[in-house]
């Protein structure tokens, strides 16, 4: 057996799984990183067995790294747990931060409503106005991302 149909083995089962995986850079370090185990494992196996049939240890190495749709879903997995891990304390700065924002907006512009109207419009009513409008932007804000 020749290094080249042992090469062409390999570069195969690489397409195979490059096609169950998304585009991009981490995709493409994914796959250089998996064909240099694949081809270290093969060496060190070749080196313990000169005689024995180079596809059928290529075949080994491939079977222990996994099938394509195996290495697919496992990184599918990690990219979810990685998600997820990042998410949790990001998620809640980012309500707290924005939820003080948007106080401070409310009572900014309620303010400044109170001091043009010349007390026409009461503080307190003008608060109470600009919430309720945030609360019902953040409602359909929160539906808009579920759809889509």
């Amino acid at each position: 057996m020749s290094e080249k149909e042992v090469n062409h083995v390999v570069e195969e089962h690489l397409k195979k799984t490059a096609k169950l995986l998304p585009d991009g850079f981490e995709t493409e370090d994914l796959l250089e990183d998996l064909r240099s185990h694949i081809y270290e494992s093969y060496s060190e196996k070749v080196q313990k067995n000169p005689d024995e049939d180079k596809l059928k240890i290529m075949r080994e190495v491939l079977n222990a790294v996994g099938t394509p749709e195996e290495i697919a879903e496992e990184y599918g997995k990690e990219q979810v747990d990685d998600v997820e891990k990042s998410n949790t304390a990001d998620r809640w700065i980012y309500y707290i931060m924005r939820l003080t924002l948007a106080v401070l907006v409310v009572v900014l512009a309620s303010w400044v409503v109170s001091i043009v109207t010349e007390g026409a419009v009461e503080f307190m009513f003008a608060v109470i106005v600009l919430l309720a409008f945030a609360v019902i932007e953040w409602v359909v804000r929160t539906q808009q991302t579920k759809d889509a």
